[in-house]
């Protein structure tokens, strides 16, 4: 994720063979609690960006902190996980 500490926003860019497919970003705060799940459409391309508010699902802000974050994509050739990586938020 870019920039990350993140103040207002952020982008996770990664890469991707696959060409077709759904996929959704999920983050959790540290003791494992989901707090939103961004969905997207590949872009085919194999270069994906999502951006992100930092807000939870019911459109609040999240407190400063430490997060997790993974990538899931669904495709005809299965499912796709990324490893867990960390996001800090920094108000």
């Amino acid at each position: 994720s870019f920039p990350n500490p993140m103040v207002e926003e952020t982008r996770f860019t990664f890469g991707t063979s696959l060409h077709n497919g759904r996929g959704a970003l999920r983050v959790w705060t540290r003791r494992g609690r989901s707090v939103v799940e961004i969905p997207f459409s590949l872009a085919g391309d194999g270069h994906e960006v999502v951006n992100w508010n930092g807000r939870d699902r019911e459109g609040d802000r999240l407190a400063n902190g430490t997060y997790l974050y993974r990538v899931e994509i669904e495709s005809t050739a299965g499912q796709v996980r990324s490893d867990m990586q960390r996001l800090v938020i920094m108000r």
